[in-house]
């Protein structure tokens, strides 16, 4: 297992190294734009609760490909006892084949680790194909299809470590509903013989300034076989403020 997960590394590595060699002269674009965002909620009384989440998106350009990155944490405690605990990274490389990047293959790499979910850490490889599905000025539907390889080990001592081979499929899809106000929905299955993961984000960005959004977003975890003990189904509901750049 190790030696597979090893070569996978290696394959990641050398497409990004790939991608990297076909267009690293092209300079037309601003090659790294991001954005920040945090949440945080505080209440005191009968109830002492304390809710944290905090988001970090960097996306690296160029005429041919792209580099995006993605951190995000999340802290609650209720009552002086902490309830949840999950980081989350996530990278993949596109390599456009259009002028309009409308078509393109990928290579991505994602790593979780939720402690209440009783993952230690959940590893997941994997490469495809991506297409623009649907565009206008106001509207944007994007498709993701991969194969990989998952791996998730335990926070419970005495527990083996579950690896799979997985299809992953991905929606994305954005709406601006005026110039104040924008939707967006992404949707992602990851599915194998050990177990199936449906995750969903919807949610509303409002603008308070150039740079600056609200935002309010449900999320959305199924797993149909997790860790012993812990439930299937987790939702959360935030309110962050993003800052873009």
């Amino acid at each position: 297992m190790l030696i597979q997960t090893s070569k996978t590394i290696s394959a990641i590595a050398l497409s990004l190294l790939s991608i990297n060699a076909f267009s690293a002269s092209d300079s037309s674009t601003k090659p790294l734009t991001g954005s920040g965002e945090l949440g945080f909620s505080d209440s005191t009384g009968n109830t002492v609760n304390t809710s944290l989440y905090g988001a970090l998106k960097l996306i690296y350009s160029q005429k041919n490909y792209s580099i995006k990155s993605e951190l995000e944490a999340n802290y609650k405690s209720e009552d002086g006892t902490q309830t949840q605990e999950r980081y989350i990274i996530n990278i993949q490389g596109n390599r456009y084949y259009t002028a309009d990047k409308s078509y393109y293959s990928l290579v991505s790499a994602r790593f979780e680790k939720d402690k209440f979910s009783d993952i230690e850490l959940d590893s997941t490889y994997s490469l495809g194909l991506g297409k623009t599905l649907y565009k206008t000025e106001q509207t944007n539907l994007n498709g993701e299809m991969s194969v990989g390889y998952q791996n998730t080990d335990y926070v419970t001592q005495g527990v083996d470590s579950d690896s799979q081979t997985v299809g992953i499929a991905k929606l994305n899809l954005t709406h601006k509903i005026n110039e104040q106000v924008a939707f967006a929905q992404d949707l992602s299955v990851t599915t194998g013989e050990e177990q199936t993961k449906l995750e969903s984000n919807t949610g509303f960005k409002i603008k308070v300034a150039e740079k600056m959004n609200l935002k309010a977003a449900y999320k959305y975890r199924h797993n149909d076989s997790p860790a012993a003990g812990t439930k299937k189904t987790d939702t959360q509901t935030v309110l962050t403020l993003i800052y873009d750049f």
